[in-house]
């Protein structure tokens, strides 16, 4: 069986596209993933390609092409507009089409306009994608919330829902230290933050609540990896920075390759997940981020909701506070103020957490049975 894995904004070593769906499907196929970006191998599967065009349309030309060399089984599209791939290969090669969504899109994508046309724009993005997902042999999805909203009746064989939980000890092999992260690889964080740059992910806030921990705490390192959507924000990012007088505790770095993050990871000590408990999309779903953290035996500090209450304050593995500055404040300063036996007693539950339950193997028989079903048919 061969398995085309596409996506026109991930790189070919996106931890879910390689580690996850292209590791557990090279079990039973060849996988080919295809991306706008990222390595290439040729020589091991799953096997990893990139396109050669910059334009949006020109990426989408390109994954059609290759795929269409690969003459694949199953074709597996990762965003609404590479699904437009999928049903052009399902017509002209006859394969079977799967749609893996795991991102609220339609959300995402009205987020980037004024309020008086999110809600209109969240219509026409959610019935375009409605659309397409109607035309596909399978779905999967991260989680219930995705589905509904969709408005998809689950079929048996043809829709899963699979969370995108971390694959066990991911963390755990050694990897080569880039040249870029060489300096900040030799020091050891109090708290880090990876992800989206965003004042809806808490950027801003995360700067005042240093602000207000760093008399208790003079010692304080903190960690943030990430790009900035909007260079508005970036320039207000180091504007804070410089009036807080903040340079000596925060330590900025900007994307880097999925797999290295755990280099990151292991030297630190408290993961930070905040955001604005207003925006629908952050709000819906267990966030990968956080059981990334918990994998690498990080409490984390999260702005609290029923369900991140229910997964972190509920478990033991660490604190919910208000999205409010000096809420996220006591809630860092109380893991930071725990002895080093309460402390790795927490770090070790954490990471038994995700071993014993919230791990890809747990859920990937499902992937598997989900894929030769829809083959066989």
């Amino acid at each position: 069986m061969k398995i085309c894995i596409l996506s026109n904004s991930h790189p070919t070593c996106e931890v879910r596209l390689y580690y996850k769906l292209g590791k557990s499907l090279a079990k039973i196929g060849e996988v080919h993933l295809i991306c706008a970006c990222g390595v290439c191998n040729s020589l091991v599967n799953p096997y990893q390609d990139v396109t050669e065009a910059d334009s949006k349309w020109g990426i989408l030309f390109q994954l059609y092409k290759k795929a269409k060399k690969i003459h694949p089984d199953i074709v597996i599209c990762v965003e609404p507009l590479t699904l437009l791939v999928g049903l052009a290969l399902k017509k002209k090669i006859k394969c079977k089409v799967i749609f893996d969504i795991h991102e609220f899109y339609p959300d995402a994508f009205a987020e980037k306009f004024p309020h008086p046309f999110k809600w209109l724009m969240k219509n026409i993005y959610l019935g375009l994608e409605r659309s397409l997902q109607r035309k596909v042999d399978g779905t999967i999805a991260v989680n219930e919330q995705i589905l509904q909203q969709l408005g998809t009746e689950p079929k048996r064989g043809e829709i899963a829902v699979i969370p995108n939980y971390p694959v066990k000890n991911i963390w755990d092999d050694n990897c080569e230290i880039p040249m870029e992260l060489s300096n900040i690889c030799a020091m050891n964080f109090d708290l880090i933050y990876i992800g989206g740059l965003t004042p809806d992910r808490g950027i801003y806030k995360m700067l005042k609540c240093i602000n207000i921990l760093k008399d208790e705490f003079p010692q304080l390192k903190v960690l943030i990896v990430g790009k900035f959507k909007k260079a508005v924000v970036e320039k207000k990012f180091n504007a804070m920075l410089t009036d807080y007088n903040l340079t000596a505790f925060v330590y900025y770095h900007d994307w880097i390759s999925p797999e290295k993050i755990g280099l990151l990871l292991k030297r630190s000590k408290i993961g930070l997940w905040l955001f604005n408990p207003q925006n629908h999309r952050l709000s819906q779903a267990i966030p990968l981020k956080v059981l990334e953290y918990f994998a690498a035996g990080l409490p984390v500090v999260s702005t609290r909701t029923p369900l991140m209450f229910d997964l972190i304050e509920k478990n033991h593995l660490g604190y919910c506070c208000e999205y409010r500055s000096s809420s996220i404040a006591e809630a860092i300063s109380r893991l930071l103020k725990l002895d080093e036996e309460k402390y790795q007693e927490m770090s070790k539950s954490c990471m038994d957490f995700v071993e014993n339950k919230y791990n890809w193997e747990s859920v990937e028989p499902e992937l598997l049975d989900l894929i030769q079903h829809i083959s066989s048919k």
